[in-house]
């Protein structure tokens, strides 16, 4: 049965494969053939989700049949379930917005590489082999650099050139790292890397985990290598761009942060940990500092997602047991919150031709269930309780404030006071002044993703027990290394 998780892989890849044949039948059920395959890729995840954390046990694919190190295996353990379930469940809500979004021609192209975004998202956080995390990570870039410049105005092909550019830098730094841990270990099965790690020369192993660190950047939208992400957020399709806060970052912050705490137990562990609490302040500062100052709402919202990742490296760079829960709750929490608000962001912009401000003043009365689910969402990023992202903020806060780091600690509130301002700004021009046009129609099928989206928000900030105790055990999955080297069935006579 374990191999059916392999479904998770194969679904969205045979599928891609099949759009052509889909559209010579019918170029109009596209879009919906992408909704079913997202749909089914859901009920997928859902079950392999169900198993892992109901069996306490992770489902480890074994390829071909060749146990690891010499053959490649898929680890479903309790982290890579819950974020393969968020991603299957963004993607398949991103694929009836798609229904109402996308009429840019060649939709087939688009829903290919949906599929194939979706598929590298996957891999990167399901794959237990590094090169392998290589291959996922660039099927993940070029889909996604294709559907940044999807809409082929000037603006989208600018975007997706920085986009191509960064990316090519990260993946060289990547691929020099991986040499580097395999000329030393001679190995690229990731628990075997971890029995290894304390052999490798820790010069070495600094300058391999940092060179894995900046190629990751990328994908994660580190400073400073996130310079493509404002221009390919605001220039995407809006699906697209949803997919890219929701969980394109996620997957390459996990595999930063799976790599680097392989080596937790090494003497180049605190110098990684340094430079992750460095980039991420940065990110913070800047992406916070930048989002104040926007008047196109999609690009604000860009470097709010950017300025909330930064928050979540620093809590990974904290690197205690409670730092390491606090940062996966942020994870999660902000996975939602960035979904119902770049969703109901790019449904405005898909009803008024523009997400700049002026199209959202007086939005309380031409759009109030859509002007609802972004305040809903804003109040939520800013901080404030009975919502989310709250008890993720204040985790981090306390998990800061146990390692004596005061530093942090400003740099949490100073972010939530610099979000108040941004965001309570919009929801002024929503609610308290008045806008051009009469009252609009809202979508059912979209109303109902965003106001279910809505109540996992104020759920999860009322009675947060149940996600945290689901979260404790998806970041014990990271911080656990010697358990993580235990699950996986690594070849007799493999010996540290």
């Amino acid at each position: 049965m374990m191999q059916y998780a392999s479904l998770l892989i194969a679904l969205p890849l045979f599928s891609a494969f099949l759009v052509p044949l889909i559209k010579r039948a019918s170029k109009k059920v596209i879009l919906y053939y992408l909704s079913l395959v997202t749909l089914i890729q859901t009920g997928i995840a859902a079950w392999v989700f169900k198993e892992v954390y109901t069996s306490g046990k992770p489902i480890i694919v074994i390829a071909g049949g060749f146990k690891p190190p010499v053959g490649i295996n898929l680890y479903i353990g309790h982290f890579a379930a819950l974020f393969i379930l968020i991603i299957a469940v963004v993607s398949f809500f991103m694929a009836v917005f798609s229904i109402k979004a996308i009429d840019v021609d060649p939709i087939d192209k688009y829903v290919m590489l949906f599929l194939l975004l979706m598929l590298g998202a996957t891999g990167m956080i399901a794959t237990g082999d590094i090169f392998n995390l290589f291959v996922f990570m660039e099927i993940t870039a070029i889909s996604a650099y294709a559907l940044t410049g999807y809409n082929k105005t000037g603006e989208a092909s600018e975007a997706a050139m920085k986009y191509i550019v960064l990316g090519g830098i990260g993946s060289s730094f990547f691929l020099v790292g991986i040499a580097l841990l395999y000329g030393s270990l001679g190995t690229l099965n990731l628990a075997q890397i971890a029995m290894l790690a304390s052999k490798i020369n820790p010069t070495v192993a600094q300058a391999a985990l940092a060179l894995l660190v900046f190629g990751l950047a990328v994908e994660a939208e580190l400073f400073p290598l996130n310079a493509w992400a404002p221009d390919a957020y605001q220039a995407s399709p809006h699906p697209v761009t949803v997919m890219f806060s929701a969980f394109v970052v996620k997957a390459g912050l996990y595999a930063m942060v799976r790599i680097v705490y392989l080596f937790k137990d090494t003497q180049a562990f605190m110098g990684i940990l340094n430079l992750l609490l460095i980039l991420g302040t940065l990110t913070v500062i800047i992406g916070e500092l930048s989002a104040l100052r926007q008047t196109n709402v999609k690009r604000m919202l860009a470097y709010s997602s950017i300025a909330q990742i930064g928050l979540i490296a620093v809590g990974f760079g904290v690197a205690t047991p409670q730092a390491v829960d606090a940062a996966v709750f942020h994870m999660l929490n902000h996975a939602i919150v960035k979904t119902l608000m770049f969703l109901a962001v790019g449904y405005v912009a898909v009803k008024f031709g523009s997400p700049q401000i002026e199209s959202f003043r007086g939005l309380g009365k031409r759009m109030p269930l859509t002007a609802f689910t972004i305040t809903v969402g804003a109040i939520s990023i800013v901080g404030i309780p009975l919502f989310n992202i709250f008890w993720s903020k204040f985790k981090l806060l306390l998990a800061a404030l146990q390692v004596g780091k005061t530093g942090i600690v400003a740099l949490i509130l100073g972010a939530s006071l610099v979000e108040a301002v941004y965001y309570f700004r919009l929801l002024h021009l929503m609610w308290f002044e008045e806008g051009k046009g009469e009252k609009v129609e809202e979508d059912l099928a979209l109303g109902i993703i965003m106001l279910l989206l809505v109540a996992l928000i104020v759920v999860i900030g009322v009675y947060p027990d149940f996600v945290w105790g689901i979260v404790q055990k998806a970041s014990a999955d990271l911080y656990n290394v010697a358990q993580y080297v235990k699950n996986v069935p690594l070849l007799q006579g493999v010996s540290p």
